[in-house]
């Protein structure tokens, strides 16, 4: 039993602990409810009950380049990415199986180009004239010969015009061997596309969706590439399937943390009667690996064995993920006893 000196500190003790028990009870249950709210409305969005406004956000807007969207769990999504693998995309599959990549959206867009060229310049060959063979010459006395049965008489010369506009290096290059037949014309196109794709998620929600705007481009002098005016490139049809499940882990590994954590804690200042004390501790910021704490512990033997901690604290991991387990290091401050401060090592379990 304690002796009665002890019953206000201990008293006192278990008030802060149990404040500091409740505001990180309250704490994380802010932290579930915020996720339960997003779960809550990703399961909506994802049965396909969505908002007059939403319904606008995911329909196809040729006009503006916006994909028609819809949002699918990331076991649908790998479905209908396995479903359009072909033989070529065996390298790739390699690449993402080694690096594991998951799927996270499907897109497919057809998109139709008018243009207008201007740069060329058309050019016109003079006409070839191409003469039949044609018999021997006749002999003097020819205008009382009569012509030869079974012989040809000479036909008239054939005018072959060949055109061409452009260059073959240019944008556009058209060339017809004759135009006056039908037959080996030869168009060829030489453009250049800019393709340029943003995804846009919602604020409050797990929707998503895409606009794709291709622009046609040509290469200037200096090796740079600047848009045509006279291209005009509308998008015919997209597609944007995605996922997008809210993630229940909320703080980021990175940067400074406020936001406290429970711990039950061990410590031991090796010079108390009881070389173990027990209590509970509070860790109020954490900064990576790092953070500092407070609370207080008791041997539950006597007033120098009780009292209240401070110390930095250290959380290791197994790999990626962080260990429940937190080491420290600090002061213990004695309720009773002749030192006011002694060193101060723990070992504490995080609760929440």
């Amino acid at each position: 039993m304690l002796p009665s000196s002890l019953a206000k500190p201990l008293a006192l003790l278990l008030l802060a602990l149990g404040s500091a028990a409740g505001g990180a009870y309250a704490y994380h249950r802010y932290i579930s409810a915020d996720y339960e709210q997003r779960l809550a409305e990703y399961e909506r969005q994802l049965k396909g009950q969505l908002r007059p406004d939403e319904q606008k956000m995911q329909a196809f807007n040729a006009e503006l380049g916006v994909a028609r969207a819809q949002l699918k769990t990331q076991a649908e999504l790998v479905k209908q990415y396995e479903a359009q693998l072909q033989a070529k995309d065996q390298e790739f599959e390699k690449f993402r199986r080694e690096h594991k990549l998951q799927v996270s959206s499907l897109s497919n867009s057809l998109h139709g180009a008018q243009s207008t060229d201007t740069e060329g310049t058309g050019q016109v060959r003079r006409p070839v004239r191409c003469r039949s063979l044609e018999p021997a010459p006749a002999p003097a006395n020819s205008a009382t010969t009569p012509v030869n049965p079974g012989t040809t008489p000479a036909t008239a010369p054939e005018e072959k015009i060949d055109y061409r506009y452009g260059q073959e290096t240019s944008r556009a290059y058209l060339y017809d061997p004759d135009i006056n037949t039908t037959g080996g014309e030869v168009l060829k196109l030489n453009q250049f596309f800019q393709v340029k794709g943003t995804v846009f998620k919602q604020e409050n929600g797990s929707l998503k969706t895409e606009r794709v705007e291709l622009i046609e481009v040509k290469k200037k002098e200096d090796g740079t590439f600047e848009a045509l005016t006279d291209s005009t490139i509308q998008t015919v049809n997209a597609t944007f399937d995605y996922e997008n499940e809210p993630e229940k882990v909320v703080p980021p590994e990175e940067g400074l943390k406020f936001g406290p954590n429970l711990m039950a804690t061990l410590g031991s200042s090796f010079r108390s009667e009881g070389p173990l004390r027990f209590g509970a501790s509070t860790r109020l910021v954490k900064l990576k690996d790092f953070g500092l704490a407070v609370g207080g512990s008791s041997d539950f033997k006597s007033l120098e064995g009780t009292g209240g901690d401070a110390f930095v604290t250290y959380q290791p991991r197994l790999g990626k993920r962080e260990l429940g387990l937190v080491m420290g290091a600090g002061v213990h401050a004695p309720i009773g006893g002749t030192e006011r401060v002694r060193p101060n090592v723990t070992l504490s379990f995080v609760v929440f």
